[in-house]
């Protein structure tokens, strides 16, 4: 398989803010204007590069997305030996002027722009006839990674889709790309955010080709459009869609808990349906998601006892784990690299969507249903697979569903996914910290995102999320 730099070439495709500005004011950079800057396949590939190159940003995925989900639920915390980092999310002190959830907010609305202008040109972007099936392809990636872009703002900045079945503010749509005009919009539902998603990897799935590492394939258009089903509730759709996901040709589950955890060191694997590829010449460094849990980096994120007894002695998993005492720190402590074994250099490929995770939507959506025989072959082939003394559930109704949600937990730590089963499930959590813990409820105001206050500021339409 290609591997796909994102090369800085698409910094001419970028668009860029000054402070204080609203999304909605983004413009091309320097003098690249719209109608020239994405004119045939060579401009229009860097431009969609440059919608993977804000993903891997240390306020998307690069960073904030794989430790806020975590740190906001109970599988980890702040150490008391720290750089400040995160502390607010570690606290629940989130304001409206915190930097972080601006910068997240700023970072997919540049994407959602980019992604857009990409969408709306394509019917004029010259393409030879060599070119029209890769250029297809590109334009089923923009949809694609647009849909990722609503998904992450409507999760961190909106109530869970079950609160009410979406009827709760979500976040603006806008898919006008730029346009230099300055426009206010409201904040559409969550339930139409759902559906723009929706329509947007509808789409993919139509157009996307590639199964190449560094690219949003069709597989994980499948499979992210399977998680969003479930989030709705739509059980009967999440588990049609995983079906499809799962049987895309090329990926597979590991056969060992060995090749899943060298896997971690890898670029790329058979489970691995999104990766966004890190280089040396990216320079995340530790500023980084490996950089935040290595001891040889800021060390400042731990994994919580609490996590670390759910697994067995004899499940691979818990190895991504180990104990140790924290200089100046913790005693005893439980550190968690392993998932990002490159640590402090900031050089792990991010894998995004996981085959092992649709495995879990279809076992959950399954249950649900009432396919207790369905949802324990997908929960049994997702735990097997790296304990070999796991035995199968005889667990029924409520209480699979709840090893179902236990078996995600224990699939996905450290990759930025626990707080939002948490509170799509409607459920009450201790939040683990280093001198008192705090019980946490779904419903809490404090467990999403404000809307940042440079965004209030600018437009008179926009509504402030309760609490903040």
């Amino acid at each position: 398989m290609k591997l796909y730099k994102y090369s800085m070439l698409i910094m001419a495709f970028l668009v860029v803010s000054s402070c204080g500005k609203s999304f909605l004011e983004l413009e091309p950079q320097q003098s690249f204007g719209l109608d020239v800057s994405i004119v045939d396949f060579k401009t229009l590939n860097a431009a969609t590069l440059g919608v993977y190159s804000n993903f891997q940003s240390e306020n998307a995925y690069g960073w904030d997305f794989n430790v806020i989900g975590d740190l906001r639920s109970d599988n980890t915390y702040i150490s008391s030996k720290n750089a400040g980092r995160f502390l607010v999310f570690d606290d629940y002190a989130l304001t409206d002027q915190s930097g972080r959830p601006r910068n997240e907010w700023l970072e997919m609305y540049q994407n959602i722009v980019n992604a857009s202008n990409i969408i709306n040109k394509f019917a004029d972007v010259e393409l030879l006839s060599s070119e029209e099936e890769d250029g297809q392809d590109l334009l089923g990636q923009a949809h694609g990674l647009r849909a990722l872009s609503y998904w992450n703002l409507v999760r961190l900045f909106a109530k869970p889709y079950s609160a009410d079945g979406g009827a709760s503010l979500g976040v603006p749509i806008t898919n006008e790309g730029t346009t230099g005009t300055l426009v206010s919009p409201s904040r559409a539902t969550v339930a139409e955010v759902y559906n723009q998603i929706i329509s947007d990897l509808t789409m993919a799935t139509s157009k996307i080709s590639t199964t190449e590492t560094g690219r949003f394939s069709k597989a994980a258009a499948h499979g992210l459009l399977a998680k969003v089903y479930l989030y709705q509730e739509d059980w009967s759709n999440a588990v049609t869609v995983a079906n499809t996901a799962i049987g895309e040709a090329g990926y597979s589950l590991y056969g060992s808990g060995d090749e899943w955890l060298s896997s971690w060191g890898a670029n790329a694997g058979s489970e691995d349906l999104f990766t966004l590829v890190n280089l040396p010449t990216d320079n995340l460094g530790v500023n980084s998601v490996g950089g935040i849990y290595d001891q040889n980096g800021y060390g400042d994120i731990l994994a919580t006892d609490d996590l670390y007894g759910i697994y067995s002695e004899t499940d691979a998993r818990r190895d991504v784990m180990s104990r140790g005492d924290r200089a100046d720190g913790e005693v005893n402590a439980v550190f968690a690299e392993g998932k990002y074994p490159r640590g402090e250099t900031g050089q792990d490929y991010l894998k995004i969507i996981r085959l092992a995770d649709v495995y879990l939507v279809r076992a959950e959506a399954k249950a649900r249903m009432g396919d207790e025989a369905g949802a324990i072959a997908d929960l049994t082939a997702v735990a097997s697979r790296v304990d070999p003394n796991y035995a199968e559930t005889t667990a029924t109704g409520d209480d699979l569903i709840a090893e179902i949600l236990t078996e995600r937990r224990k699939e996905l730590a450290f990759e930025g996914d626990r707080i939002y089963d948490l509170t799509r499930t409607k459920s009450t959590w201790t939040k683990f910290r280093t001198f008192d813990d705090l019980t946490v409820s779904w419903d809490n105001d404090l467990v999403i995102n404000p809307i940042p206050l440079d965004e209030m500021n600018v437009n008179p339409n926009m509504v402030q999320n309760s609490g903040y």
